[in-house]
C-alpha cells in the first residue's frame, strides 16, 4: 500500500513537471504587461521602456507598459503579486515597494518574502536630494542652518510616497539632524519632481531620471546625493552622510514575476534582459540618467530583496516612523 502510494506521489509530481515545461514551451501565447508602479517620468518607467524592445523581439509579442502608481508603489506591486504566474504579468519596480512599504504602511496586502518571484536586478540609481533654484542654499550644512533659522516657514519635502526611499532619507535627515520638515508623499517621484519645479515644495528628494533633465534646464538646484558614497559620473555631488553620517539608502530597479512562475520563464526572462543590460548602447543611455547597469541572477536579486527586508527592519523603527 504504501509503495504503491509512493508511485502516485511520483506520478503527480512528473505530471506537475511535464505541465510546468510544457506551459514554458508555448510562453508567450499573448502579449506581455510590464506594470510600472509609479507615473510617467520615474526610474521604473524609463528602465521599463529600456527593456520593452529586446523582451518583444525575443519573445515575438508586444510587451504593454501599464503605469500604476499609488501607495508608495504598492498598489501596482500588489496587482502583480496577485496575477497568474504564467509570464505575461511581470514587474519594473525600485526596491521601496518590496524592501520598505512593507514597515511604513498598515494592512500591507502582500509578503514581501513570498510574493513575487526576482528575475533580475536593472539597475542601481542613485536618488539626489534637489530644491526649487530660488532656495539660497547650495549644501547640505546651508540647507540645515536654513531649516533652523526659517522655523516658521514651515519647510516641505517631497517623495515617492509613504514608504519610498525619498521618504525613508527625509525622515533619517530630520532624525539626525533635529530640523523640522514636513514630508508631502506624491504618486511618484516624478510628480513630486514637478511641483519642485513648480515651486509648490521647496525641497524634494528624486531619482536621477526625473530630476537630471530639470536641474539642466536650471529649474532645480540637486544638493548632494542620498547614497553611501560619491558617484564616479557625479563626482563634485558630495553625498548627505559627508555631513550628516547615516543619511543612507540604497536604490535599484528589479524584475519581478508573480511567485509560482515557471522556472523555465523566469531563467528565459533573466536571459533576454541580462543580454539587453549588456548592451553597450544601453549601458551608455542609463549612464545618462545617473544610473548603472547591474544584470544579476534571479538568486542575487532574491538574496539582496532578503537582506534589506531585514536591514530596514531594523532601521524604520529606530527612526520612528509610525505606519500609516
Amino acid at each position: 500500500m504504501n509503495w504503491s502510494r509512493g508511485r502516485l506521489r511520483i506520478a503527480a509530481v512528473l505530471l506537475l513537471l511535464s505541465g510546468a515545461g510544457a506551459q514554458a514551451q508555448s510562453y508567450p501565447t499573448h502579449p506581455i504587461t510590464l506594470v510600472a508602479p509609479f507615473p510617467p517620468g520615474a526610474s521604473t518607467d524609463f528602465i521599463a521602456r529600456l527593456i520593452r524592445e529586446p523582451l518583444a523581439d525575443a519573445l515575438g509579442q508586444s510587451v504593454i507598459i501599464e503605469n500604476r502608481p499609488g501607495a508608495g508603489g504598492t498598489t501596482g506591486t500588489a496587482a502583480v503579486a496577485n496575477a497568474a504566474p504564467d509570464g505575461h504579468t511581470l514587474l519594473v519596480t525600485v526596491n521601496a515597494p518590496v524592501t520598505m512599504n512593507v514597515y511604513l504602511q498598515k494592512n500591507f496586502p502582500f509578503d514581501p518574502k513570498s510574493a513575487l518571484a526576482p528575475i533580475t536586478t536593472a539597475a542601481d540609481v542613485l536618488l539626489v536630494l534637489a530644491v526649487h533654484s530660488s532656495m539660497p542654499v547650495k549644501t547640505v550644512p546651508e540647507l540645515i542652518e536654513y531649516a533652523r533659522q526659517n522655523r516658521d516657514k514651515k519647510l516641505s519635502y517631497g517623495s515617492a510616497g509613504i514608504g519610498s526611499a525619498h521618504h525613508i532619507a527625509g525622515e533619517l535627515l530630520k532624525k539626525k539632524t533635529g530640523i523640522d520638515m514636513l514630508h508631502v508623499p506624491y504618486r511618484g517621484g516624478a510628480p513630486a519632481i514637478q511641483d519642485l519645479v513648480a515651486g509648490h515644495i521647496p525641497i524634494s528628494f528624486g531619482t536621477t531620471p526625473a530630476v537630471l533633465p530639470q536641474a539642466a534646464a536650471g529649474s532645480i538646484r540637486i544638493v548632494a546625493l542620498a547614497e553611501a558614497k560619491r558617484s564616479p559620473d557625479m563626482p563634485d555631488v558630495p553625498t548627505i552622510a559627508e555631513t550628516v553620517p547615516g543619511v543612507v539608502t540604497a536604490t535599484w530597479v528589479g524584475l519581478f514575476a508573480p511567485a509560482g512562475t515557471p522556472k523555465a520563464i523566469i531563467d528565459r526572462l533573466n536571459r533576454i534582459v541580462v543580454e539587453a543590460l549588456k548592451r553597450p548602447d544601453v549601458i551608455e543611455k542609463l549612464k545618462q540618467q545617473g544610473a548603472i547597469a547591474v544584470a544579476g541572477t534571479p538568486e542575487e536579486l532574491g538574496e539582496r530583496v532578503r537582506t534589506e527586508l531585514a536591514s530596514w527592519g531594523r532601521i524604520i523603527p529606530s527612526i520612528g516612523i509610525q505606519p500609516e
